[in-house]
């Protein structure tokens, strides 16, 4: 079962990264050469999860901030350990000149480099020694740290400063900026460490930019919009000195609230007690519905008396949304008819639309001569696409013998070597093998009710958050699911995002799923 301990990592040091850059200043005079660094205790549900180290220099005419993270987090007996490394390089007078990045969500690192040159930007991501190049326009107002420092020093602390920046990271979008928000509230007594402090507080509302994720999705998912302008947004409290430095930041992340404190090196490096992160993400439901409901109908809510709208949930031809009101969806999920799609005996598919579902990228590399192999070997002697579809199924489920809660997410490249991990490891390598067997495919992340070895106590039927896949057959996408052992997946599976898991920032599928985590609540309607 996957579970949104990753996007809350995930989604942590990407929103503090941009959101600290609006603190951590000095009030010195910009002539002055730059050194600082600090230390920052993670906490996560209040239990010590990890640290973050920040440092920010003068080196050569550039100033330069490298940023460091590290968590763990407990899914029942297994840890996942997370890890991020992110380097800055800005003029002295603010202006972004290239970066780089290094994220461990399990063994082997991606590598992210940027390379800015007047009004473009070359991405490169790295993984197992190979590249992936992409040309994006880069926006000439984004700002890194020492930039959005500067915007922050011209405008000072006076309550009521309201200012908008924008910033770039290519883990949560890959081609456009994100914007941040800033508003200076007022002084006020805070707790830190023990010790009532007064300080300077800030509110940083990052946004996404709005329609990424659903564009060439052929029916595809839409993120939460904040207003006419912008997508999803993602708000941070965070508590500054005198000096602009960042003391005490709070990010809600729905499941858990997560609490970094500025600290000593000493401090920050004690040793973490992780979060369990496994029961209590669980969607509790009245009864059981089982796997041979042909049609369910479900009633989604968020609570009334919080200001978070549920999001715009995609239509596939498994789901049906219909929307109540801001805060309310009805969901139609039926069973798809596998003896039609048996009778179909080839793929006709000719949409430029499904080209992206057929390409290579890191997550899936289907170059990877090992990942040839594999997608060539699932499918040796069958002939219709429904075949195929049923073959790489059972082919992956058999192939990840170690059915783990310990990875973070693993490309596909990863889980081909290691043969480790759970739905997300079984998802995007299934993925991949179909694309190479001439499948178009994609990533689904949602919820579906728990397997009963999975609940104990008092919980009778839960839904659990969860990924499986999608493949392209005659004009149809259709579910699969290795890790859950379903060729014909049953009306438990909720989606909530499609993931594309091409070079599209992984961070903007998972930030779609915020406003849910910790609040959805799931009412069973009628099952058939």
């Amino acid at each position: 079962m996957i579970l949104p301990v990753r996007r809350i990592a995930f989604l942590l040091v990407c929103a503090w990264s941009l959101a600290s850059g609006v603190g951590h200043t000095q009030a010195r005079p910009p002539e002055k050469p730059i050194s600082e660094d600090d230390w920052f205790v993670v906490k996560l549900a209040d239990q010590r999860c990890g640290y973050m180290h920040s440092i920010m220099r003068e080196v050569r005419g550039e100033v330069r901030t490298q940023n460091y993270m590290s968590m763990q987090i407990s899914r029942g007996a297994a840890k996942v350990k997370i890890g991020m490394e992110q380097e800055y390089r800005e003029s002295l007078d603010g202006k972004p000149l290239g970066f780089g990045s290094t994220t461990t969500l399990a063994e082997t690192p991606m590598v992210y480099r940027g390379e800015i040159k007047g009004d473009k930007l070359t991405l490169t991501t790295e993984q197992f020694g190979r590249k992936w190049t992409q040309t994006h326009p880069w926006d000439s107002e984004v700002r890194f740290a020492w930039g959005q420092m500067l915007a922050q020093r011209e405008r000072g602390l006076k309550p009521g400063t309201k200012f908008t920046v924008k910033s770039y990271d290519p883990s949560l979008k890959t081609d456009a900026p994100v914007t941040l928000e800033i508003e200076v509230k007022g002084k006020e007594m805070v707790d830190v460490a023990g010790t009532k402090t007064e300080l300077h507080h800030i509110v940083t509302r990052m946004t996404l930019p709005k329609g990424g994720l659903g564009a060439a999705m052929g029916g595809g998912a839409k993120s939460e919009a904040s207003d006419e302008g912008g997508g999803l947004t993602i708000e941070s409290d965070v508590w500054v000195n005198d000096e602009a430095t960042p003391v005490v930041t709070t990010i809600d992340m729905g499941v858990a609230k997560v609490l970094v404190v500025r600290s000593t090196k000493e401090e920050a490096l004690k040793d973490v007690e992780p979060a369990e992160m496994f029961l209590n993400t669980f969607i509790n439901v009245d009864r059981r519905i089982g796997p041979e409901a042909k049609e369910v109908v479900y009633r989604l809510s968020l609570p009334k008396d919080g200001s978070m709208k549920i999001p715009e949930l995609p239509t596939t031809d498994m789901q049906t949304p219909k929307r109540i009101n801001e805060r309310e969806v009805e969901l139609t999920v039926r069973r798809l008819n596998w003896e039609k799609l048996r009778a179909l005996k080839e793929n006709t598919a000719t949409d430029e639309k499904l080209a992206p579902f057929l390409k290579a990228s890191s997550t899936v590399d289907i170059n990877d001569k090992k990942i040839k192999r594999l997608g060539k070997a699932a499918v040796k002697g069958m002939n219709t696409p429904a075949e195929k579809a049923d073959a790489l199924r059972k082919y992956v489920t058999d192939y990840i013998t170690h059915k783990g809660m310990d990875v973070g997410f693993a490309t596909a490249t990863e889980v081909a070597r290691t043969k480790r991990g759970d739905c997300s490891e079984h998802g995007v390598l299934l993925a991949a093998l179909a694309r190479v067997a001439g499948l178009p495919s994609r990533g689904v992340s949602g919820i579906v009710e728990v397997p009963s070895q999975y609940l104990g106590g008092e919980n009778e039927s839960a839904f659990g958050y969860h990924m499986w896949t999608q493949v392209w057959i005659a004009g149809q996408w259709v579910d699969i699911d290795g890790a859950l052992r379903q060729t014909d997946c049953d009306a438990t599976h909720i989606a909530l995002a499609l993931m594309p898991l091409n070079e599209d920032g992984l961070g903007e599928t998972m930030a779609s799923l915020l406003p849910v985590m910790g609040r959805l609540k799931i009412e069973i309607v009628s099952v058939k």
